[in-house]
């Protein structure tokens, strides 16, 4: 049953075309918003989110002092994600320290991060680590 209701969950989500939030949407004409189809994709997805959510947390200095926008922990389809080629995924994620973010949704630290491939043979690459006012795309 918790499957049926993920799987349906998602693709209600793409039908309805779930907003993603500014810093996900398209940098250029060769990017486009991360989509996941079939199961096999939604997995791929969801591993490649929390890659690039875990990479993020570790450079900023663990979950003790960090915490990623909620957006990284829920579902993979409206994290802030751009698919830059197949099974090519840059996440655009906004951070800072934990209460803030939790209680005031107050973000100081952006992380770009490219996760590429699946399985063993992905990559994450750290593009960006910063404060968000200084990022440039």
């Amino acid at each position: 049953m918790k499957h049926s209701l993920t799987v349906s969950s998602l693709v209600l989500a793409t039908i309805t075309g779930v907003a993603l939030p500014a810093t996900a949407q398209p940098a250029s004409g060769t990017e486009t918003a991360c989509t996941a189809a079939t199961p096999a994709e939604q997995i791929a997805l969801n591993a490649a989110k929390n890659e690039a959510r875990q990479m993020a947390e570790v450079t900023n200095g663990g979950l003790g002092v960090y915490r990623a926008e909620p957006a990284m922990h829920g579902a993979a389809i409206a994290s802030p994600c751009d698919m830059l080629d197949a099974e090519t995924w840059r996440f655009t994620i906004r951070g800072g320290e934990p209460t803030a973010v939790a209680l005031e949704e107050t973000y100081t630290l952006l992380s770009v991060v490219t996760v590429q491939g699946t399985g063993r043979d992905r990559t994450v690459t750290l593009d960006y680590n910063g404060p968000i006012e200084q990022y440039i795309q």
